[in-house]
């Protein structure tokens, strides 16, 4: 929006941005999902996602970012395989942050710091789910945030991507999710 990108939801529905799957997020069952607005994608866009696209059985929820260290919501939570949900709290506003305890169950949300939401883009790593294993491949994560995952059952691959960091992004920002 800030940069004048047309997204297909402004070409086609109306004029209402939407930036993609940044901004979008199943929780660990996709019996819920998150679109976030405020930098880049607009809160009006919520309505037209859910006018065209069959969300059947999954409950939408707007999600309001108000960090300008946070322009997608995808560097600022991270909805992971057993229900947890890594989240930079100052990202959100009072009722977003409300929204995602009483989604998620407060005891599995795992607020992180802004070292692993700024520098080390933890939000933009990849949570993969394979039989009774757990994994979250990320660029870095701290020894503290590292060691709580840990101890939760998940099994931490670090992939360097740091060169990536230069588009804006990390990892999550170069895959494409099928829901396998």
């Amino acid at each position: 929006q800030h940069r004048h990108i047309s997204s297909g939801i402004n070409a086609e529905y109306g004029g209402h941005f939407l930036e993609g799957c940044g901004d979008f997020a199943y929780n660990y069952d996709r019996k819920h999902a998150y679109l976030g607005y405020g930098f880049r994608s607009e809160k009006r866009s919520l309505e037209t996602v859910k006018e065209n696209l069959d969300f059947t059985g999954t409950e939408l929820h707007p999600l309001h970012l108000v960090s300008d260290k946070c322009y997608h919501l995808d560097t600022a939570m991270l909805n992971l395989s057993q229900g947890h949900a890594l989240v930079f709290t100052p990202a959100f506003d009072k009722e977003s942050l409300d929204l995602i305890k009483e989604v998620n169950g407060e005891g599995n949300i795992i607020e992180i710091s802004e070292e692993d939401c700024v520098q080390n883009f933890v939000p933009n790593a990849i949570p993969v789910h394979s039989g009774d294993k757990h994994y979250i491949v990320g660029m870095a994560f701290s020894p503290e945030l590292r060691k709580r995952l840990e101890s939760l059952g998940y099994e931490i691959i670090i992939v360097p991507y740091q060169e990536f960091l230069k588009s804006g992004g990390s990892i999550r920002c170069s895959v494409l999710d099928i829901g396998i």
